[in-house]
């Protein structure tokens, strides 16, 4: 089983890319319902404009899921996503997403 971390670090380069091909199989169906809501939700490019970093965060355990913080910023400005990560047959599997603040 891959670690946590180099799944959500994937999973944010899909992210910036926009490798959707790299999203569909990172996401239970649950996560997958909810992204595509967050997408409506989300404003478009990077925060501040500029070419974006991402920090990733492994906050914690609650039960099964494992909680991690994507925080992208670009110029000052940073936006950070909450993810909760289920581990389901070996593979990390993101099953909730959020945008916190």
């Amino acid at each position: 089983m891959a670690e946590l971390k180099d799944a959500a670090d994937q999973f944010a380069k899909d992210l910036l890319a926009q490798n959707i091909a790299g999203l569909m199989v990172a996401f239970t169906p649950n996560g997958m319902m909810q992204a595509m809501a967050l997408q409506s939700q989300m404003p478009s490019g990077a925060p501040g404009g500029g070419t974006p970093s991402v920090a990733i965060n492994v906050t914690g355990q609650e039960g099964d899921d494992h909680l991690v913080d994507l925080v992208m910023s670009a110029d000052g400005e940073a936006r950070t996503i909450a993810t909760r990560w289920k581990d389901i047959a070996g593979s990390w599997k993101v099953d909730s997403i959020a945008l916190k603040g």
